[in-house]
This record gives structure tokens, C-alpha cells and sequence, in this order.
């Protein structure tokens, strides 16, 4: 259904985008920010709402803005322009609306939350049909703000290629009271939590997303479930959380990997976790009026272990968890005999056969590095439970149909960096840096070679010659494609 969603999203956006009216924002502009052209019922559906360079700053509150199935309302940056977003964007009850290239990013004024959509407190006014898409957030330093992008009921969403960095005390993101959503190729990194998803949220896909050092003692990096109070429950959500999909995603560093708390009907499959601090997983009765876990499935992960091996949690039944074709590795001890779990708490659910590897097995082409492409002897390859989803692996690519591999990437022969994304295998390119932040070059084993550069949209923003500097200041923060000789590799722009 997420997925679906997803895949409809983009052809009504194709379809329709050009078609209306033009908005414009920002200094010179009629209007300073988007509440002033709302308030004048400026914005009407099937309108490209521009922000022109410049400095945003202040909160804004939209209420009721609302495009149509056939006429989204886009905002946007103006075609190169650099801006900058402070000071909290809220809109409440809205729909059909496409947030894209836009920066938020906290400074010493405004250091409190920077983007969220909710139903104004009552779930007959769900906002619905949002997306979020290559958006840059950065910089919330204010704790009482909890989280810098939150979403609290809203139906039918999406999520995608958007970068969360640098929120040293509150989370990158929350899903309270959100169905039917997909939270796919995001980047989560330096966060005292990557976030959550809780309050009776339902049938969300979270696929092919990255996790780098987001979570501080004593957090972890993404929470599927929570202790939601009463009142923010809609009536017909008698679950804390139900069916949510946790597919493809590679989680590296910080304190905790992943927390099951009070799921029901959840699963964990196909990804990569690499030396989580603590716990690696963690399970958790949490909510207050439906505790307990139930059908839960993880199956087909790698949990590569450095200092600490181990697995949480409160006691759990039999029925809470099951588990299946999971690899248990140590990047440390040469012999390895799986990780410890919470003992007699976790006795029921605990991996009846499980896959031990010690650091003797090589499994990646170079974990410390970050490169989780599997070597030619690895055991995962061909290894995991056959399923009908996850679909595709980190990458984009397909997973085997007849043998996948273990973890959040499929095997391919000849695959040696990491930094390729949905596209062919990388041989003869590469980026430094990555991230970047004013300038970059890509060094090509093929000499000099005309290069072309995408957005996270596939648009073709210019060429470029391999073996030189190439200046971005003036591109959004944000994930980017490098295209040359049939080989693509993704990058960040700071």
C-alpha cells in the first residue's frame, strides 16, 4: 500500500506541475513569506509556490492550505537559489502538498523545531497527501524542542532523499498518529535520536535509508512504537504501532541500533547494522494502554558487532517476536558465539539458529570504511529467507528472487564502493569529499570525461570535466548523482 502510494505521488506530480500558477516568496517578491500569501489566498490549488535566495526567518503558521488530487501545490526553491529556513514551519490540516529543495536550518535565534504537518489536535481534521522531498535539515539546538521534523496525524505521505544532520539534543524525526506513509533514502546522522513512529501509526514503509551515529545515550537510532498518551489515539487505532515495514536500511554507529516497543505486527528485514555502541536491538513494553508485542518478524539482517554484543529488553512471549535467517557477526573476535540477550527475559524470543561469524569470515568488501557490499565469499550471499518484499535492496537494485542475500545490500560481483546508488556499478569513479561542502572532484580512471550532474529528481542541472574542481555553493543541500560512461555514484551536498 506505501509503496503504491509512493509510485501514484510522483505521476500526479509529472502530470500536473506545470500546468497553474506561479507564487513568488522572498525579498523583491510581493510576498515576505508563505503565512502572508496563505492569509491573502494567494496559493490555490495547482500552484508552484518559488522562494527566491534569501533568509527566512521566524515561525510560520498555515492552516487549511489544501491543493486537490489533480492539483498539487508545490513549494519550492526559485530555480538555483540559496535559502535559508529558521524558525519552525507549521501547517495544520492541510493536503496535497510537495515540499522540495527547501533548507531549514536552526541558528543562535531560532534554535527550536524547524518543519512539522498535524491535524490541529482532533483526527477529523488529518492532514493528508504530503510530501517531503529533497529537503536539508540541520541544526535544531533547543531540547524542549524534541524533534526538528515531525509529522502528527497525517494520512498518506511521503518522505524521500531528504538529509536530518546535527541535532545534538532531540531527534531528527517523529510519525505520531501518521498511515498509509513511506520514509524512503534519507540520510539521518550526528542526532541524539534518529526519531520515531508511534501513536497508532500504521502501514508505513521505511526503506533504504541511512543511519550514521544517530543516537546519543541513552537513544536509539529509530523507535518503532512508543508510550503515547491517551489522548492522541483516534478512536479506530487500538495499537501503539501496527504493520510497519523496516526494510533495506543500514544503521552505522551511535548508542542503540533499533527499538521494537510495543509493535505489533512489524517487520525487520533485509538490513545492515554495524557496531552499535549498546544494544543492537531492543525490545520494549512501552506504551501505556497496548504494551504488549506481538507478530513481529526479523529475519534476514546483519548485526555486525564491535565492543558490545548485545540484545534488550523487558520479558517478552513467544509470540512477540520471531526470528530467521539473521546473520550474528563479530568485526572483533576471531571466534564468535552469537551476542548476549537480556537473560531469562528475552529466553522466548531469542534466535533459535542463529548464523555466527567472527572477525575471521570476511562479510564486507570494507565495513570501516562504511562499504557493506557483500565480498564474493560472504556468507550472506544467497543465504536469507526467500521473500516477496523488501523489493530492493539499499541501492535500488533488486533483490535475488531466488536466493537473496543477507543484509541491506545484494550481492554483486564486481562492486567495490560504496558510494553507488540505484544505478550500475562504480569501477573507474570517485568523488572527494563526500560529504561537500563548497567544492568537489571526481577522479576518473579514464582520464578527462565529460560528466553530468542530477538532482535527487533525476533533473539534469549541468556537465562538468572529471579531474577538476567543480564549485556547488550555489546548489541546496541535498543528495546528488554523478552520471559518466554508465557508472553513477551519489554524493551529499552540506
Amino acid at each position: 500500500m506505501a509503496l503504491k502510494i509512493h509510485l501514484t505521488f510522483g505521476i500526479l506530480f509529472l502530470s500536473y506541475w506545470a500546468c497553474f500558477a506561479q507564487v513568488h516568496l522572498g525579498p523583491g517578491q510581493k510576498y515576505a513569506n508563505i503565512k502572508d500569501a496563505v492569509n491573502v489566498g494567494a496559493i490555490k490549488p495547482g500552484d508552484t509556490v518559488y522562494l527566491h535566495k534569501g533568509s527566512y526567518s521566524g515561525y510560520q503558521l498555515v492552516t487549511n492550505l489544501k491543493g486537490s488530487p489533480m492539483r498539487w501545490i508545490v513549494i519550492t526553491r526559485y530555480q538555483n537559489d540559496v535559502i535559508d529556513i529558521s524558525g519552525g514551519w507549521q501547517f495544520v490540516s492541510c493536503a496535497y502538498l510537495r515540499f522540495q529543495h527547501l533548507v531549514f536550518r536552526g541558528n543562535a535565534i531560532n534554535k527550536g523545531r524547524l518543519f512539522s504537518v498535524d491535524n490541529g489536535g482532533s483526527c477529523i481534521t488529518q492532514s493528508k497527501f504530503i510530501q517531503v522531498d529533497s529537503c536539508y535539515f540541520s541544526n535544531t539546538t533547543d531540547a524542549a524542542a524534541i524533534v526538528a521534523f515531525k509529522l502528527a496525524g497525517v494520512d498518506s505521505f511521503v518522505v524521500s532523499n531528504n538529509v536530518f544532520k546535527d541535532f545534538p539534543v532531540c531527534g531528527a524525526m517523529d510519525y505520531n498518529t501518521c498511515r498509509n506513509g513511506v520514509i524512503s533514502g534519507n540520510r539521518l546522522e550526528n542526532c541524539l535520536t534518529g526519531g520515531h513512529i508511534k501513536g497508532g501509526s500504521s502501514n508505513i514503509l521505511m526503506e533504504r535509508n541511512i543511519f550514521i551515529n544517530a543516537s546519543q545515550p541513552s537513544w536509539v537510532a529509530f523507535e518503532l512504537g512508543g508510550d503515547t498518551s491517551p489522548q492522541f489515539y483516534c478512536p479506530e487505532d487500538r495499537f501503539e504501532v501496527k504493520n510497519l515495514k523496516f526494510f533495506s536500511n543500514i544503521i552505522i554507529g551511535g548508542y542503540r541500533g533499533v527499538a521494537l516497543s510495543s509493535a505489533r505486527e512489524c517487520k525487520v528485514i533485509n538490513n545492515t547494522f554495524y557496531s552499535c555502541g549498546q544494544a543492537t536491538l531492543r525490545f520494549l513494553t512501552t506504551s501505556i494502554l497496548y504494551p504488549q508485542l506481538y507478530g513481529n518478524i526479523v529475519e534476514n539482517n546483519i548485526f555486525a558487532f564491535d565492543q558490545s554484543a548485545y540484545f534488550n529488553g523487558g520479558t517478552q512471549p513467544a509470540d512477540a517476536v520471531v526470528f530467521d535467517k539473521n546473520i550474528y557477526y563479530s568485526i572483533i573476535q576471531g571466534v564468535f558465539n552469537g551476542p548476549y540477550w537480556d537473560s531469562p527475559a528475552l529466553d522466548l524470543i531469542k534466535d533459535k539458529s542463529p548464523l555466527n561469524f567472527g572477525s575471521s569470515t570476511v562479510i564486507f568488501v570494507d565495513g570501516p570504511k562504511q562499504n557493506f557490499n557483500l565480498v564474493k565469499s560472504s556468507p550472506a550471499i544467497g543465504a536469507g529467507k526467500n521473500q516477496t518484499e523488501p523489493l530492493l535492496d539499499y541501492y535500488g537494485k533488486p533483490y535475488s528472487k531466488g536466493a537473496r542475500s543477507i543484509g541491506a545490500i545484494e550481492f554483486q560481483a564486481n562492486v567495490g564502493v560504496v558510494e553507488n546508488y540505484r544505478k550500475e556499478p562504480i569501477r573507474k569513479l570517485k568523488i572527494f569529499p563526500n560529504p561537500v561542502s563548497d567544492q568537489f572532484i571526481v577522479k576518473s580512471e579514464s582520464g578527462n570525461q565529460k560528466l553530468e550532474l542530477f538532482n535527487s529528481l533525476g533533473n539534469k542541472l549541468f556537465n562538468f570535466d572529471a579531474n577538476q574542481n567543480v564549485p556547488i555553493l550555489n546548489l541546496l543541500p541535498g543528495i546528488y548523482f554523478i552520471k559518466g560512461n554508465g557508472e553513477c555514484l551519489k554524493f551529499i551536498k552540506n
